[in-house]
């Protein structure tokens, strides 16, 4: 169990309202109460101390890590459909979108084929595209990230 695992935990602990949380797994049992709003997290190694485990404890990993800045709000666009992936509307087209282009809510962003059929994708939000995380020609699966696009205030 790593770090990220057992903040995800944590995190999760915290929003569902349970009091209590025990879990053990590959050797390292993770016990969390939550009492009065706060949670208290404890992980304890359950075989005996001989072995050495080189995971660092969820308090130094969070002296370790840098202060967090405040992130920009980015969208990330998913597949609604199973099928090729593609940017332009034929092979020897202009793509749809690049990286630096602003685009519309209803502003077509790819096309995917699925069982033969050409399927214009369109955004649900208006904003700037970031990054496509998807490569032309290649299969995406229901729900892949396609787009990542920063989201006009």
């Amino acid at each position: 169990m790593n770090i990220k695992e057992i903040k995800e935990l944590i995190e999760l602990i915290q929003g569902s309202g349970i009091e209590e949380f025990e879990m053990e797994r590959s050797g390292v049992r993770v016990r969390i109460k939550n009492s009065l709003g706060r949670s208290q997290t404890s992980v304890a190694p359950v075989e005996p101390l001989s072995r050495v485990t080189h995971e660092p404890s969820p308090e130094a990993a969070q002296e370790i890590q840098p202060p967090e800045e405040p992130e920009e709000e980015f969208h990330i666009f998913t597949a609604p459909i199973v099928g090729t992936f593609y940017l332009t509307p034929k092979p020897d087209a202009e793509p749809f979108v690049r990286p630096g282009d602003f685009i519309s809510k209803g502003s077509v962003l790819c096309i995917i084929e699925a069982m033969k059929i050409f399927n214009q994708i369109e955004s649900d939000v208006s904003g700037e595209i970031v990054q496509i995380l998807a490569d032309n020609g290649q299969p995406v699966e229901y729900g892949q990230p396609l787009f990542k696009i920063r989201l006009v205030s």
